[in-house]
């Protein structure tokens, strides 16, 4: 059975800077990529990753405050005080790719429209222009958290993901608190760039699930056709969390456009 948190420990190099804790793992020398996660996420979304691409290039997992190890800061405004975490991480490398998943990939938006100049790239990872959420996600997580668990569950995941991968994932949920899962979504619910989001520029790399429901293919080719320089992957047999789901196509997808863009 597979147990993320168990085997994630003691093979990376957890890192403190100014606050703001990340997974570290990787070439020196290298490609720098920093993973940002989704809502009630961490950097053990990215485990796959930072175990996949580490031969590669120098892989980077962030927490964002509240998430992980990284200590929540409420009294803040959600979105700058995560832009902050992000900025904290990205200023202790040179020109990095900066790759988000679902409201990582919010973040990473808003960051490459303000900081172009401190990234070579982006990944976007199941996520969108904008981010309407189903109001059952916020009854679920003030009434019924252990319900908000198992709808992590039925609707993260294609019909055939391994059931250990899927109770892996929820229990890496469960420790995320219910109010700060709740910020993230009410962050999603309120993100909205669609007539500006042809101002990033930067060379983009689109991945989805092709089963994703809670982003949709059509979310990402909206952004494909938005985004110019920009190179678009739909995975197959995978949902939302297509990181974890075939991790091995979404790891050489990466390692592709990367050479062809730095080629």
């Amino acid at each position: 059975m597979l147990h993320l948190p168990e085997t994630l420990k003691p093979a990376m190099i957890l890192v403190c800077f100014m606050k703001v804790h990340y997974e570290e793992r990787g070439m020196e020398n290298s490609q720098v990529i920093i993973f940002v996660h989704g809502a009630g996420g961490s950097s053990a979304t990215w485990y796959y990753q930072l175990k996949g691409l580490q031969d590669s290039f120098h892989v980077v997992a962030i927490d964002l405050n509240g998430h992980g190890r990284t200590v929540d800061r409420a009294e803040e405004d959600t979105v700058e005080s995560y832009l902050k975490d992000i900025d904290t991480v990205v200023d202790n490398f040179e020109r990095p790719i900066l790759a988000g998943h679902s409201m990582g990939g919010a973040l990473t938006q808003f960051y490459a429209q303000r900081f172009a100049t401190k990234l070579s790239g982006i990944i976007l990872v199941g996520t969108g222009a904008k981010l309407r959420c189903n109001p059952m996600i916020f009854d679920l997580l003030r009434n019924n958290f252990d319900g908000y668990i198992e709808a992590v569950g039925e609707f993260m995941f294609h019909e055939n993901t391994p059931l250990e991968l899927i109770e892996a994932s929820k229990r890496e949920v469960r420790k995320c608190s219910p109010d700060v899962i709740s910020r993230d979504f009410g962050m999603c619910d309120a993100f909205d760039i669609m007539d500006d989001v042809c101002s990033i520029k930067l060379p983009t790399l689109i991945i989805v699930g092709d089963s994703d429901v809670m982003t949709p293919v059509k979310y990402s080719q909206f952004l494909a056709d938005k985004i110019p320089n920009t190179t678009m992957k739909i995975i197959e047999e995978a949902g939302h969390s297509v990181m974890l789901e075939q991790w091995e196509q979404f790891n050489d997808t990466i390692i592709e456009w990367i050479h062809s863009t730095s080629g």
